[in-house]
């Protein structure tokens, strides 16, 4: 029994669909800095949900008690977790410069 051989259209340009353009990668170091640039909005947007809440509770406007400290939790968590990034970031490039060249 002969076997054929892979005809156009069904090898690898016929498995992936055409993109009109295919997405830019960005530079390396753009797209850690827009990464962190994002991570930070987000860690300012849940403090200032958390001063919302803050507020909704003294005003008499939350529903109670519990979502106000989930607020508060949230935030603090975010914010621990962007400064662990931040150290480890610092810590790298403290390691990096120390290498011999």
């Amino acid at each position: 029994m002969p076997i054929q051989g892979i005809t156009t259209g069904v090898g690898l340009e016929g498995a992936f669909a055409k993109t009109a353009a295919a997405p830019k990668s960005a530079p390396t170091g753009e797209g850690f800095g827009r990464l962190l640039g994002e991570m930070v909005d987000k860690v300012n947007g849940a403090q200032l949900d958390a001063d919302k809440a803050i507020q909704g509770l003294m005003t008499g406007d939350s529903k109670g008690l519990h979502e106000v400290m989930i607020a508060l939790e949230k935030s603090s968590i975010s914010f621990q977790f962007l400064s662990q990034v931040r150290n480890k970031a610092v810590e790298a490039y403290q390691e990096i410069m120390r290498m011999p060249v």
